[in-house]
């Protein structure tokens, strides 16, 4: 990023979670920090909220980081917040007011694909605080257009909303799933992501399809959907991985024929993302910001949510047919590297920040 009109004459603060943690939040900022958006700016530091097993333990770990957020904070024009809904917010939401207080530029990027449940069900001091913690703010990211929509309606003024899709590094070379036969999910193992879901609709699947396994790379609940498969029937033929990372995440993808995602919310998930960028085909549900990726039956599938028969068949047809996964997985892949890859996401928040400071 050379050319003057791609640099930033700005310091930049940016506050998330630490990096040793998992999920989508981490992935998107190692790609900011792994790509142009440090060498764009006159300063950039990234700084980790800290990591806590107990509640005792995040309390102890957030306030060593405050201390070191009001020790740098003076030093940087923009502060960029990386939050999400209940704790998160919480947090994010002191820096935020210490921020504005000291007159930064402070920018909210919200990565929750919970954020409205948590809105909606929480009572009217939550929702309120949430107002006048967003009102503050001189930008708000969201991920989707379906997200500025509610954000616009319940939150903030739409003036300061901005969409910035996340964006994911694109390989030079494809995988190859007309020579695999997994089903292949990657996240969390929880009630959100829907993982007994794909479980029961993999009985059919796995009935048809002798040669499939249905692969799980993640942590959460294992040992309860590991019992799930066990009362389907179809434990032999189901890997559970744990967390995956690196060359052990990438040989999950290379063995894939299908990726699968039915969460019941979502944010713009990078799995399905990433998964798509290898050429994968991948069924995923119509939620958040999903739809802005995923042309349903055009460059992949989308589903209901908690719809078990609708996933079976979606995953019948792609398993049965090797044309269609590469016809659909080739489309994808085109899709991510021309609208989501994350040179694009770079550049668009590196114009948020020369609209905050020129």
């Amino acid at each position: 990023m050379d050319s003057v009109d791609k640099r930033v004459h700005a310091k930049v603060l940016m506050v998330g979670p630490d990096l040793s943690l998992h999920g989508g939040i981490v992935s998107v900022v190692q790609g900011y920090l792994d790509g142009d958006l440090p060498r764009a700016c006159d300063a950039f530091e990234y700084l980790g909220t800290g990591v806590g097993s107990s509640k005792f333990g995040k309390v102890f770990s957030f306030a060593r980081a405050l201390v070191g957020y009001a020790r740098a904070m003076p030093s940087y024009d923009i502060i960029h917040l990386h939050i999400s809904a209940r704790g998160s917010y919480k947090r994010k939401s002191i820096m935020a007011r210490m921020a504005h207080k000291a007159g930064k530029k402070v920018i909210l990027h919200d990565h929750d694909g919970e954020f409205k449940k948590a809105f909606e069900e929480s009572g009217y001091v939550y929702r309120s605080d949430v107002r006048k913690t967003f009102d503050i703010a001189d930008r708000v990211v969201v991920l989707s257009e379906e997200w500025r929509d509610f954000f616009a309606e319940n939150v903030c003024d739409p003036e300061k909303i901005h969409v910035v899709h996340n964006g994911v590094k694109v390989p030079n070379q494809p995988c190859s799933p007309c020579s695999h036969q997994d089903v292949l999910f990657l996240g969390r193992l929880d009630a959100r992501k829907s993982p007994d879901v794909l479980l029961r609709a993999s009985r059919e699947v796995l009935k048809r399809f002798p040669e499939t396994k249905v692969v799980f790379g993640g942590d959460g609940e294992v040992e309860k959907n590991e019992r799930l498969a066990e009362e389907l029937g179809i434990d032999d033929r189901c890997e559970f991985c744990g967390w995956v990372t690196g060359d052990e995440r990438e040989a999950l993808f290379e063995h894939a024929a299908v990726y699968c995602l039915p969460s019941k919310n979502e944010g713009m998930p990078m799995s399905v993302l990433e998964a798509m960028a290898r050429g994968i085909p991948t069924i995923a549900t119509s939620v958040g910001g999903i739809p802005q990726v995923i042309r349903d039956g055009v460059n992949g599938y989308l589903m209901p949510v908690d719809d078990e028969s609708k996933l079976s068949g979606l995953l019948c047809t792609l398993m049965g047919s090797e044309d269609l996964r590469l016809s659909i997985g080739r489309a994808g892949r085109s899709t991510i590297s021309g609208r989501f890859n994350v040179k694009r996401n770079v550049d668009a928040i590196v114009q948020l920040y020369k609209e905050l400071v020129d």
